[in-house]
């Protein structure tokens, strides 16, 4: 006869009623959690274990898509685009490039490239090839700490500052003005401010400024004892006949970009800034400029 309140159980032993509710929920939450982990873990059998990549599988991974060295494009002449934004910015701060970075692989960012190329060496110590295109070598390179800095220059070539009176002064005029009077292929007499020397300089286009050519080999030669006996990235202030009128003038000495006129020792054209010219850099004015112009102009600022 079975006692009031109490159920046997295995073993002979007695529990009433609430105890055995507790054991049964306790005996439920082991078995749901347990089978939950089974289903969870993997197998721990040979077969289910990942295979490992091969050599030849890992050989060929390039670098992170968002490293410059690793980008699978060729950079050339008159590539654009980020890529050769940064290789500017990288050229700039190796000493090989002294432009405003703009994206646009022209002339100067050629010289600068080859002049890096030619200061560095490969992984057996051998010269690499300095032939201005930018691959996967020269990428490699020239984003490595190991890349090989320009070398200091003791003399900048900037030319002569202005000593007594100036021979010639231009009037300020708006470039929007100028450009309805200069001719595309038409030759004009400029005179560098500072020295007084004339050379002539021939107009081949342009839109936010004038885009101009030495006009022989012998303005080239004039040219560059103006800006210190070499091509320069500095800014001079000059003054441009036009019609009869001497205008206010800035001239960049460093050739780049197109070339149209052959037989003048200069590869690329000269930038002419006007009042109200602007950059190829998201159209904004050069302070340089601008102060080059009104010093032409016989102004201070």
């Amino acid at each position: 006869m079975l006692r009031a309140g109490k159920i046997p159980c295995c073993g002979g032993i007695w529990y009433n009623q609430p105890m055995k509710k507790l054991l049964l929920v306790t005996i439920a939450f082991v078995l749901t959690f347990a089978c939950a982990t089974a289903a969870a873990e993997p197998s721990a059998s040979p077969s289910s274990t990942p295979a490992l990549p091969s050599p030849s599988q890992t050989a060929g991974v390039s670098p992170s898509p968002t490293s410059p060295a690793a980008t699978p494009e060729l950079i050339v002449y008159k590539s654009i685009g980020e890529t050769v934004v940064r290789i500017q910015m990288r050229l700039r701060d190796l000493g090989y490039f002294n432009f405003k970075p703009t994206g646009n692989f022209q002339t100067m960012t050629v010289d600068a490239t080859i002049k890096f190329q030619q200061r560095q060496l490969d992984a057996n110590g051998q010269s690499i090839i300095a032939d201005g295109t930018v691959g996967p070598q020269s990428m490699g390179l020239l984003f490595s700490a190991a890349a090989a800095r320009a070398e200091i220059v003791a003399n900048i070539p900037v030319g002569p500052s202005l000593q007594g009176t100036p021979t010639v002064v231009g009037e300020l005029t708006d470039w929007g003005q100028v450009k309805t009077m200069l001719v595309k292929g038409q030759s004009y007499t400029v005179t560098d401010f500072n020295t007084g020397s004339q050379f002539r300089l021939t107009y081949t286009g342009g839109e936010n400024h004038a885009e101009m050519e030495c006009s022989s080999a012998t303005d080239t030669t004039v040219l560059k004892e103006v800006f210190g006996n070499d091509f320069s990235f500095f800014k001079r202030p000059a003054v441009i006949s036009i019609n009869g009128k001497n205008i206010a003038a800035s001239l960049q000495g460093s050739p780049h970009g197109e070339d149209t006129v052959s037989s003048n020792d200069m590869d690329g054209h000269l930038c002419m800034f006007f009042n109200g010219s602007t950059s190829h850099v998201s159209n904004l004015p050069d302070a340089e400029h601008v102060a080059q112009i009104y010093k032409a102009a016989g102004r201070d600022g």
